[in-house]
């Protein structure tokens, strides 16, 4: 009788250890088909949450997929299986599932079923990220593409815009992203983010002075004039006055719009083997020497600029020594052929007011010079070089991923009349002349080549967009195929950026 009344419950433990054991075995598998659900789900949403705040019935479809997938109806003989998923405010996707396990002994005590619950969670977060984005502002992105009813700068502001609401709102706390811009054209406009001891005391210039004939008409000296930069300390940035104006023996005053021309460098003709120490431009963590001129930059003075010996009627020629002549000769501002572009921004956390604020005053003008872009969006991203102290990993073992994004809207074209970022490039001849024999074209596109490459060598991830053109093999090389887009319109700007973001966030599970 003692030996019946333990066997209740013996069996009773025994049951229950059986079917609980079952239940823990169906749990753990209906909680990594939770996980599965909710991961898959979240990982086809992406970023565009941030900025639909819908989930889109396809990315539900997906995430369901992958919960039967992982848990098919009817495993392990399991009954009423449920699964939920639904889109937090913080754009996190959580998942309910449950179900109900059959027991075996234990239905002697009126347990038939067991129940299971569980939860789970999925979020795209970034990590410290810095993006330093290079933008095309040439005078073309004022065209309109097919399709579009907005012209090109118009179309790229508002998805930087996008772009930069996805970032932010998957960003957890204690997160820092931060965004800077280099707008190209002819040249960048960097100046004022420069130290003083960056910049040369003094330098030569393409300029012109009236000369004392004695005669009431005018005779100009054309010549590469020393020119004191000290005005660049007074608050207006006007120089004291010199030469004259093109049509008059007149004082002119002369501007530092913040445009620089680049430190010395020599016509390359093996860019396997490129000489660093000659090429100063294309070694983007240079930091400048002081007390020698070669490695600074120098401000650009359009006003002071005289393209000899062409004239205002578009004849002449390019001539490189000094030339006395009663013409005017095409001055680089006058003319139009000095575009400086908006004002390059360095690396900072910017909320959307700041991040609108900055793309909406994009001035578009000038020719496209993809190479000074590429050299200064390293130079403005880079941890080692003339901004390492601004650049560094937010704190010790949080490091930073590093980013930039090239978007042009053409092939490239340079101006050779124009005064740029090497000066007046027929005259100067720092790093290619009319009789070189690579084509001025050639010549940026392999020196853009080659900083691409400097870039990436500093562990920073390139991503190129052509936009309102066809595939470049330039572009593409640098960023390789799977980081490159062509965007022909507005939606497929979008749907870049969009991959971009995505591909730049973190999946994972949280609490």
């Amino acid at each position: 009788m003692m030996v019946a009344a333990a066997l209740l419950p013996l069996l009773a433990m025994i049951g229950s250890g059986i079917d609980m054991g079952r239940g823990y075995v169906v749990q753990t598998r209906l909680q990594h088909a939770c996980d599965a659900g909710v991961l898959a789900a979240r990982k086809r949403l992406g970023t565009t949450a941030a900025v639909d705040d819908n989930v889109p019935d396809d990315v539900a479809a997906v995430g369901d997929r992958f919960f039967d997938v992982n848990f098919p109806d009817g495993d392990y003989g399991t009954e009423q299986r449920d699964f939920a998923m639904v889109l937090e405010s913080d754009y996190a996707i959580t998942g309910e599932a449950s179900i109900e396990v059959p027991t075996t002994l234990m239905t002697i005590f009126g347990y038939s079923t067991l129940p299971v619950d569980v939860d789970c969670r999925a979020q795209i977060t970034m990590s410290n990220t810095d993006i330093m984005m290079v933008l095309d502002t040439t005078g073309s992105m004022n065209w309109i593409n097919q399709g579009d009813t907005l012209p090109r700068i118009d179309v790229l502001r508002a998805t930087v815009k996008s772009f930069h609401a996805q970032m932010e709102a998957n960003k957890a706390a204690g997160t820092r992203i931060r965004y800077g811009f280099v707008p190209y054209s002819t040249n960048v406009n960097v100046g004022y983010l420069l130290e003083p001891e960056w910049m040369v005391d003094e330098w030569q210039y393409n300029s012109r002075r009236a000369e004392n004939t004695g005669h009431s008409a005018v005779n100009w000296r054309y010549r590469r004039d020393d020119v004191d930069l000290e005005f660049l300390e007074n608050s207006d940035h006007q120089a004291m006055p010199i030469g004259g104006i093109p049509s008059a023996p007149f004082d002119v005053d002369v501007y530092f719009r913040g445009c620089v021309e680049e430190r010395d460098t020599y016509e390359i003709s093996d860019y396997d083997n490129v000489d660093l120490e000659r090429a100063l431009d294309l070694d983007i963590d240079r930091v400048p020497d002081p007390e020698n001129p070669a490695t600074q930059w120098r401000p650009m003075l359009n006003e002071l600029s005289f393209i000899r010996e062409v004239r205002q009627n578009g004849y002449g020629s390019f001539t490189p020594g000094n030339v006395n002549s009663p013409h005017d000769f095409v001055n680089a501002h006058w003319s139009g052929f000095s575009a400086c572009p908006s004002s390059a921004a360095m690396l900072g956390e910017m909320d959307a007011a700041q991040v609108a604020t900055y793309v909406d005053n994009l001035e578009v003008r000038g020719s496209t010079y993809h190479d000074i872009g590429m050299i200064w969006g390293g130079r403005l991203l880079s941890q080692s070089g003339l901004f390492a102290a601004q650049n560094a990993d937010a704190s010790p073992g949080q490091p930073t991923t590093r980013h930039l994004i090239f978007l042009t809207d053409g092939e490239t074209s340079p101006l050779d009349i124009s005064y740029g970022t090497y000066g007046i490039e027929p005259l100067d001849r720092r790093r290619w002349r009319p009789t070189s024999a690579m084509s001025l074209t050639q010549t940026v596109e392999n020196r853009f080549s080659y900083a691409c490459q400097q870039v990436k060598n500093r562990n920073i991830t390139v991503w190129v967009i052509s936009f309102g053109t066809g595939a470049n093999p330039v572009m593409q090389n640098c960023a390789g195929a799977d980081r490159y887009f062509v965007a022909a319109n507005a939606n497929d700007l979008q749907d870049a950026f969009t991959n971009i973001a995505n591909r730049m966030s973190e999946l994972r599970m949280t609490d």
